[in-house]
């Protein structure tokens, strides 16, 4: 992992950019990542039952709605990251195709080797991306709201709107949350 290579302390190191923190454990990354998913699909339960007599396309809505931000969310954020990745890169890969076609060893060695600095700059913007989690978790918030003024139910509308934007923001800033702290992993590690 990055931490075996940059000694971040464990309440975070402050850089010029902000607060960089270290990487947890892959373990912990996958739980966090697994108990995220389930937290929404319990989140949906919970809030598409709250008003109880919904129908089953309203249900639905309210129930997937969490689903589709945290999966959503973590697409935007990975696909992000690779962008930033390949251009934070670009220039050290294309020296470093031009040494092995040049056969020039000890340029590919140096052009190879990546500043401790980059690396901690490339860290902390893959944590502070993952504020796209909170974007979603409002987006959707508001949309899932303004689409439970459509459902016929018992519950007052502009009660049953909060409750949903509520929720689906919270949830968003939770996201937010752990993943501003690393325990989000890449699909490839």
């Amino acid at each position: 992992m990055i931490n075996k290579k940059l000694a971040i302390p464990a309440g975070g190191m402050k850089t010029k950019k902000g607060i960089v923190y270290p990487m947890p454990a892959l373990g912990k990354q996958i739980l966090v990542l697994t108990a995220s998913f389930f937290s929404a699909v319990l989140l949906g339960f919970i809030i598409s039952s709250i008003p109880g007599d919904l129908s089953e396309l309203a249900t639905g809505v309210l129930y997937f709605m969490f689903i589709i931000i945290f999966v959503l969310g973590y697409s935007i954020w990975v696909g992000w990251m690779k962008l930033k990745i390949l251009s934070a890169f670009k220039k050290t890969m294309i020296k470093g195709v031009t040494n092995i076609l040049t056969k020039n060893e000890k340029g590919f060695k140096d052009d190879l080797s990546f500043p401790e600095e980059k690396l901690l700059d490339l860290l902390l913007a893959s944590q502070k991306s993952t504020i796209i989690f909170a974007v979603m978790g409002w987006m959707f918030g508001v949309l899932g709201g303004i689409i439970s003024f459509t459902f016929d139910t018992s519950i007052n509308k502009p009660i049953l709107f909060t409750l949903v934007m509520i929720f689906a923001a919270g949830f968003g800033h939770f996201l937010y949350y752990f993943g501003r702290r690393g325990f989000f992993p890449f699909p490839e590690e």
